[in-house]
């Protein structure tokens, strides 16, 4: 091989590394299974979150498009039919969700009608609580959903509410099932936060859970973000679980009339070292 051969090779090899590099990460997602990869700072994390939108995508962005947005469930409007629920996920593909749970409005058309909307979501499904008997939903509803923040790495999972007999859709107890995926998230997978998309409720009566269970019951779910019940949570709740390690509870405003935001710092060993939580009214 002459040495202008081996520079071009050189040279291209070198072009291509550095054009890689340049490219968004959500780019190469597809490349790694349930991953996603944004650029982020090590030292801070930022998420923004909605819930019970009922088909209402708030028209703003999240400032700069930094950070991971997520969706608590009932982003669908439960009567509605399949073109408006169509355009509602066309609102959450061009708002850029990364993850959103099941809500009971998702599912009040059946399984066959969520399933038949799946293929328009740029955005993952996550539940862990739910056994299907569509298998179209068995497979492409996902258990978790891992994003990668800079050099954090985020696990996701949701539990969603007891849902009518007639559904076809076998409940798990969802306290159990969110820390079992979470215990699986930090160990094996080395998550180093947790994030829990709850949808079932702020306050449910005795023996039945509800996001403050989810929380207080858990040993590896660093943060819940809440829904089903209509309530806003204005500054970020701080609870303790079963570990009495600190956990955070939040909610943002439904029917698409805020966005709420947090934002996590951690120190050089990417261990937390504070929030700061907020929100943006639509």
């Amino acid at each position: 091989m002459n040495k202008d051969r081996r520079a071009f090779l050189r040279n291209t090899s070198l072009a291509t590394g550095l054009l890689l590099l340049q490219q968004p990460f959500r780019s190469l997602a597809a490349t790694t299974g349930n991953a996603t990869y944004l650029p982020g700072n090590n030292r801070a994390l930022q998420i923004w979150h909605t819930n019970d939108m009922h088909g209402q995508v708030p028209r703003l962005r999240p400032s700069g498009d930094q950070g991971i947005l997520l969706d608590a469930g009932d982003f669908l409007h439960g009567t509605a039919n399949g073109n408006v629920h169509r355009e509602t996920i066309d609102a959450m593909n061009r708002a850029g969700y990364h993850a959103a749970t099941i809500g009971n409005r998702e599912l009040a058309g059946g399984q066959a009608a969520l399933a038949a909307l799946i293929p328009h979501m740029q955005f993952a499904l996550v539940n862990c609580n739910y056994q299907f008997t569509d298998k179209t939903l068995a497979r492409q509803v996902l258990p978790y959903k891992i994003v990668y923040a800079g050099s954090l790495k985020v696990g996701i999972t949701g539990v969603g509410p007891a849902l009518p007999a007639d559904s076809g859709v076998t409940f798990l107890p969802p306290v159990q099932a969110a820390n079992d995926m979470a215990v699986r998230l930090k160990e094996e997978h080395g998550c180093h936060i947790v994030v829990c998309l709850s949808h079932l409720g702020f306050q449910q009566p005795e023996g039945v859970a509800d996001n403050r269970d989810v929380a207080a019951g858990s040993t590896h779910i660093d943060w819940v973000v809440g829904g089903h019940q209509q309530k806003i949570i204005r500054t970020t709740m701080v609870l303790h679980n079963a570990n009495q390690h600190e956990v955070y509870l939040s909610q943002s405003g439904a029917n698409g009339s805020m966005i709420g935001s947090m934002k996590m710092l951690f120190d050089e060993t990417r261990r937390r070292s504070g929030i700061e939580p907020g929100c943006i009214m639509a």
